[in-house]
C-alpha cells in the first residue's frame, strides 16, 4: 500500500516508537512530499532519525510513527528541552499529503502528548513559520490546544517570523 494511493482507515493505523533504518528514507519522503520544507530542512529531519539510530535515547530525540499496512503515513519527533524540568519540544510533525484532513495529524499528536506525559512532561513547545504558506500549520496547532506564546520577527529570514506555540500537557 502506498500513502499516495490508499484510503486512510484511521482505526487501522498503528503507532510505534521504535526507530528503524528505513524510517530515515520514509521521513525524508514525507517531509519532501508536504512541499513545506527546504532541502536543508529535509536533511535535518532525516539526520534526527539517523542520530536516534546511532545514539538511542542519549540523542534526546524520540519518535512516534503512524503506519497502515506497513507504510509510514506520518511521524512526530520530540524530546526533552535541555536544562528544563518537564519541558519538551515538538521538533517535527508531518503527515503524508494523501492523509491530510483525515484526523491523522491530530491523532499522532495525541499519541505524542501521551508519551510526553508518561515521561513526566508538563509543557510541549512547537514552532513554525509566520509566513502565509504556514497558515494551515498554525491553525492545526491552535485547533489541537496550543496557544501562540511568542513571535520572533524575521527569525528565519527577513519577512519570515518564528511563531512559538505552547501546550500544557
Amino acid at each position: 500500500m502506498s500513502a499516495e494511493s490508499s484510503v486512510l482507515h484511521i482505526e487501522a493505523v498503528t503507532y510505534r516508537e521504535t526507530v528503524r533504518e528505513s524510517d530515515a528514507a520514509d521521513v525524508r519522503h514525507i517531509v519532501h512530499a508536504t512541499g513545506f520544507f527546504t532541502p536543508d530542512e529535509e536533511d535535518v529531519a532525516e539526520e534526527l532519525v539517523l542520530e536516534r539510530l546511532a545514539q538511542g535515547e542519549d540523542s534526546g530525540y524520540y519518535f512516534v510513527f503512524a503506519e497502515q499496512d506497513g507504510t509510514v503515513l506520518g511521524y512526530t519527533c520530540y524530546g526533552p528541552t535541555p536544562a528544563t524540568e518537564g519541558t519538551y519540544d515538538l521538533y517535527w510533525i508531518a503527515v503524508a499529503p494523501a492523509c491530510h484532513h483525515m484526523g491523522l495529524g491530530k491523532r499522532l499528536l495525541a499519541v505524542t502528548v501521551d508519551k510526553v506525559r508518561a515521561m513526566e512532561g508538563r509543557l510541549l513547545f512547537a514552532e513554525t513559520s509566520g509566513m502565509e504558506k504556514y497558515v494551515s500549520t498554525r491553525r492545526f496547532y491552535e485547533r489541537t490546544g496550543f496557544t501562540a506564546e511568542a513571535v520572533l520577527k524575521d527569525f528565519y529570514r527577513p519577512g519570515d517570523d518564528k511563531v512559538i506555540y505552547r501546550l500544557e500537557v
